[in-house]
C-alpha cells in the first residue's frame, strides 16, 4: 500500500509534465520589442478585405506597456507575430472608450487569429504613423 502513493505521483508527473511543456511551446514569448497580447474578438469583412481584432495585454505585468504603446502609436503601422512564428503587417489603434484595449487591423487572409489566441505585438518605431 505504501508503494501506491509514490506510483500515483510518478504517474501524475508523467502526464502533467508533457502537457506543461506543450503549453509553454505554444505560448509566444515577448522580448524588448515584442509584447504578448490576447485576442478578445475577431471580425472580418471579405468584401473590404479587412480583419479587425480587439485585443489587450496577455500578462498583467504588461498592462501599462500595452496602454503606452496604444497611446503613443494610435494609427501606426506595425507587425505582429502569430504562434507559428510568422510576422504580419498591421495597423494598431487605441480604443479610447475601452480602457487598455486596442484594435489590430490587417488584410483578411494574411493571418488567422481567433478569440483567446495570443500574438506578439511589435512596438512601432517612434516615427511610425
Amino acid at each position: 500500500m505504501q508503494l501506491a502513493l509514490p506510483l500515483a505521483l510518478v504517474a501524475a508527473t508523467t502526464l502533467i509534465a508533457p502537457a506543461a511543456a506543450r503549453d509553454a511551446a505554444e505560448r509566444p514569448e515577448p522580448s524588448k520589442e515584442l509584447v504578448a497580447c490576447r485576442v478578445l474578438e475577431v471580425h472580418a469583412d471579405a468584401t473590404l478585405g479587412v480583419t479587425v481584432v480587439v485585443f489587450h495585454h496577455r500578462d498583467d505585468v504588461d498592462q501599462a506597456r500595452v496602454g503606452g504603446i496604444l497611446r503613443a502609436h494610435d494609427g501606426a503601422a506595425t507587425e505582429f507575430q502569430t504562434s507559428d512564428g510568422a510576422s504580419h503587417a498591421a495597423t494598431v489603434m487605441r480604443l479610447k472608450s475601452c480602457f487598455g484595449r486596442g484594435l489590430l487591423t490587417f488584410r483578411t487572409g494574411a493571418a488567422t487569429l481567433a478569440e483567446k489566441d495570443v500574438f506578439l505585438l511589435r512596438e512601432p518605431p517612434a516615427a511610425a504613423r
